[in-house]
């Protein structure tokens, strides 16, 4: 009896002390994967499978604009994430990816934002309805596209 209760606590102590070093392993080595804390990262998101604007106000209710309409439905396929609203060199709207988006091997880190119906004039253009638009280039910081 007593070799076993001693061959018992042996192997505990040796799984114990393995498991530790496994997840001391694991912890040497953190993942540094993208964190969004919804409700005041962003001041207007997409919704990219309902084509649906959420614009959201300091004060007051969100405002939900679709972006159904036939011009809209044309635009590059921005990967999700959180995105800055800046200016070009020309002065239009554009976002600009922070190093926390994941981007696909050659999508470039800024795409133009333009009106439903306007001429896209860089290879990377998402259309946005006029009212979102002019709603973004007047309130809006950041930008969370979402599937």
């Amino acid at each position: 009896m007593r070799s076993y209760l001693g061959l018992t606590t042996t192997l505990t102590a040796l799984i114990a002390c393995v498991s530790l070093q496994a997840s001391a392993y694991v912890n040497r080595f953190p993942t540094y994967e993208p964190q969004y804390i919804f409700d005041g990262q962003y001041t207007a998101a997409l919704q990219k499978h309902a084509h649906q604007w959420h614009l959201l106000p300091l004060r007051g209710e969100q405002i939900q604009v679709s972006d159904n309409a036939a011009q809209c439905a044309v635009s590059t396929n921005v990967p999700n994430g959180l995105w800055f609203v800046t200016q070009d060199a020309a002065g239009k709207l554009q976002l600009v990816a922070p190093s926390v988006t994941k981007l696909p091997q050659g999508f470039p880190d800024n795409v133009a934002l333009r009106a439903c119906g306007e001429q896209a004039d860089t290879r990377t253009t998402l259309f946005v309805p006029g009212q979102a638009l002019d709603w973004i280039a007047q309130n809006a910081g950041t930008v969370l596209i979402d599937d």
